[in-house]
């Protein structure tokens, strides 16, 4: 990842610089900062490498978050036996500053195994930078990502028997797929019944409510910031077809895709 040098009139308090994906290889170079002025957050989709920051090292692996704070020295490069592949954002501005202080997460320079953060920065790679009021539509995800990220960092985490975390890991994985939760209970040889009982004890919730709720608040985010249409959405997140998705979407917020996406954007105006 090369640099970032943007200079553009913005007089909202929050800068979207940049949101994408990057691949690294073998041969990807050692990339060294001394007083970074910006903020860099990556997540690492695959693959692993070595961040050296203020004095500290990481080893950083797959759906791990890695931060570059404004202020610090560092290097970091991949695994040159398995290199990453990375989404990430980079932001600016007070906003970022006082948010990144409020949620104690400004000398935070990695997050191990937090796959559940890889949406906000799905979302960010879907807002169209360099306006005020796409910075504002970033700055509103920047806040729901760092208070998410502070529970993911200072949050105590719950020992979950081995079958259901891997189960927890599946379904957020299956947000844009089909999953049978018959296919998992064959392979892991355990009832489905067995199953749904354990994870609603641990969750409140029962497997396939649970995905479906990251499905609809995966929805929610592709409809607000997203160019996406209706029948695109549907797609994307595994229904049948727009019509199923439309009237389960309705049924559980009350208003259609396309009268959520309209209110939002009436809001902004």
């Amino acid at each position: 990842m090369s640099d970032y040098v943007i200079e553009y009139k913005n007089d909202f308090p929050f800068i979207l610089y940049a949101a994408m994906e990057i691949s690294t290889n073998s041969r990807t170079p050692v990339i060294s900062r001394t007083d970074y002025q910006d903020c860099t957050i990556e997540f690492i989709r695959s693959g692993a490498g070595t961040l050296e920051i203020n004095g500290k090292s990481f080893y950083i692996r797959e759906n791990s978050v890695y931060f570059l704070t404004r202020g610090s020295s560092h290097s970091y490069w991949p695994d040159r036996n398995d290199p990453w592949y990375k989404l990430f954002f980079v932001v600016g501005g007070e906003i970022m500053d006082m948010l990144l202080q409020a949620y104690r997460l400004d000398e935070v320079y990695h997050i191990p195994d937090c796959p559940e953060l890889k949406k906000y920065f799905e979302s960010m790679m879907m807002i169209s930078n360099h306006s005020e009021n796409s910075n504002r539509q970033a700055a509103v995800l920047f806040h729901q990502f760092a208070e998410e990220a502070s529970r993911s960092y200072y949050g105590l985490k719950t020992k979950y028997p081995e079958v259901i975390e891997y189960l927890k890991l599946q379904l957020d994985d299956a947000v844009e797929k089909n999953f049978r939760l018959e296919d998992f209970a064959r392979t892991h040889h355990v009832s489905e019944a067995h199953l749904i009982r354990m994870f609603y004890n641990f969750f409140k919730v029962t497997p396939y409510d649970y995905l479906m709720n990251q499905k609809m608040e995966t929805a929610r985010r592709l409809l607000l910031y997203s160019p996406l249409s209706v029948k695109e959405i549907a797609a994307r997140l595994a229904f049948s077809d727009q019509y199923y998705f439309s009237n389960y979407f309705k049924k559980r917020t009350g208003t259609s895709p396309r009268e959520f996406r309209l209110r939002f954007q009436q809001n902004e105006k």
